[in-house]
């Protein structure tokens, strides 16, 4: 990914990238789609919505704070928006989003803490309304998750 320079990794610094295109990954998953149609279609839908997926991890790469800096200046270059942070047991997650209009074109998502990175960019064309309606219907069959998060936000 571009904002990551393997030159300024130290030496010991694992890099492992992976990039799957579109039709290498709907040919994989075709027959997954099918099943998760009748199990869980808002999931189904999500999936189809999927282009490309590129994912990247970094173990043991040094400077955790420099390569969240170098991500975060790639997405204000990008103009992409922050969806979400979430903070966990001292790793920070970003949920970045693109958008083309009312389309959310691209999925930028990071997890890093102070010696591993994960970073996943998905190529997308979801809908936000097709997004709202993932997200309700998770609420609906999740209520007590809701309910949990709700309480532990006040």
């Amino acid at each position: 990914m571009a904002f990551v320079d393997r030159s300024q990794l130290s030496r010991e610094a694992e890099v492992v990238s992976i990039k799957v295109p579109g039709l290498l990954m709907k040919a994989f998953l075709r027959g997954e789609i099918k099943e998760l149609k009748e199990e869980d279609p808002m999931l189904a839908l999500a999936v189809k919505k999927i282009k490309g997926i590129k994912i990247m991890a970094i173990e043991g790469g040094g400077d955790g704070h420099r390569i969240y800096q170098d991500f975060s200046k790639y997405l204000n270059k990008k103009k992409f928006e922050e969806m979400m942070s979430i903070y966990s047991d001292g790793a920070k997650i970003s949920i970045n989003t693109l958008m083309k209009g009312d389309r959310i074109k691209n999925v930028l998502l990071g997890v890093v803490d102070d010696e591993d990175h994960v970073f996943i960019d998905m190529k997308t064309d979801l809908d936000l309304n097709e997004l709202n309606q993932l997200v309700e219907h998770y609420e609906k069959i999740h209520p007590d998750k809701k309910k949990t998060s709700e309480a532990s936000v006040d």
